[in-house]
């Protein structure tokens, strides 16, 4: 009678081993393709920041007050008022 209680234990401890050996096998399979999609993910940020950076140092050029002059001259010819054109209004 006890054999065949050990003998079931002993059973159900080997069932329980192969069971947490399996999922610890497909933990570290999970694991891979997590870390894997989180390398895409930073690569791809990376990828953004350097675009961020391109777009900002050119929206600092085109702000540039000279080509802003140049721009107004040339596409919408302004230009700079002369003095006599020029009025001061005070409160």
């Amino acid at each position: 009678m006890i054999n065949k209680w050990r003998l079931f234990l002993m059973g159900i401890l080997y069932i329980s081993v192969i069971m947490m050996a399996v999922q610890v096998v497909m933990n570290r399979f999970q694991a891979r393709g997590l870390y894997s999609e989180l390398q895409n993910l930073e690569n791809k940020n990376d990828a953004l920041v350097a675009q961020w950076s391109r777009l900002k140092l050119e929206e600092g050029t085109l702000l540039n007050h000279v080509v802003v002059e140049t721009r107004a001259r040339q596409e919408l010819n302004m230009r700079l008022p002369s003095f006599g054109m020029i009025q001061v209004i005070i409160e």
